[in-house]
């Protein structure tokens, strides 16, 4: 795949996964709450509309995909540039992370499932309550671990000027910080968030690709010099000696 191909794609993961998390977010039923919701106010949200409840959370799942796709894209992206210590560690951090939150949504769907057969909803987010936490902390450490590695990663490429690099450093770490609140609202704040950190990243990178210089590997040092092989030295050596012959005369 050419330069410009790949940074064209790199860039349009970037532009939409956090625009479809964002979708996802905003297509789920609000749970109201402070902290954590509780499981009657999951319950009568699951239950007013089931199949709204199931589809919203096929959306998540679609995109924390895309999601872990993006961060992978900024991952080439600092390669390319020469980063290779924080975004070395962070990238696998941030995909168990999102392998880890994507039971969350299963679960979910689940309990859709199950609503419709009759069963007590309260009783069954109680019971898996505790799995769900699980799921939930681990995810969460990891995924918080590996967008801090990617901002300080971003702050010491330099592939962006210095207002955009700021920009989406600070960005990154509120993704991090919003993911880990309790509030059901601070998915709002992620989503957001991961627009203004890869946005700011894709469009370089798009520009990056389409640059004259991109196409033919710009940046690739220049093959060094063949060396000349015995047959070639020994041409050169005899049109010398036919030179100072004829000189001579």
């Amino acid at each position: 795949m050419s330069t410009p191909t790949r940074n064209r794609f790199r860039a349009a993961v970037m532009i939409i996964a956090p625009v479809v998390l964002l979708a996802a977010f905003l297509y789920h039923p609000f749970t109201a709450g402070a902290a954590a919701p509780a499981p009657e106010a999951v319950a009568e949200a699951a239950e007013a509309d089931t199949t709204r409840w199931a589809a919203a959370h096929l959306l998540t799942l679609g995109a924390f995909a895309l999601a872990a796709l993006a961060f992978q894209a900024l991952r080439g992206r600092l390669r390319e540039a020469g980063e290779q210590r924080w975004s070395s560690w962070g990238l696998p951090l941030v995909i168990v992370g999102f392998v880890l939150l994507a039971g969350l949504p299963a679960i979910e769907m689940t309990i859709a499932g199950a609503i419709d057969t009759g069963v007590d909803s309260v009783a069954l987010i109680e019971a898996v309550g505790p799995w769900f936490m699980t799921l939930f902390i681990g995810g969460s450490v990891a995924f918080v671990l590996g967008t801090l590695a990617f901002a300080m990663g971003v702050a010491r490429a330099g592939i962006m000027g210095p207002g955009p690099t700021a920009l989406t450093s600070i960005a990154l770490v509120v993704t991090a910080l919003a993911l880990a609140a309790p509030p059901f609202w601070a998915f709002y704040v992620m989503a957001v968030a991961a627009i203004v950190a890869f946005w700011p990243v894709g469009w370089s990178t798009l520009r990056a690709g389409t640059r004259p210089g991109a196409a033919t590997g710009e940046g690739v040092r220049a093959s060094a010099p063949r060396p000349r092989s015995a047959e070639d030295q020994g041409g050169r050596l005899r049109g010398f000696g036919r030179r100072r012959s004829h000189t001579s005369h």
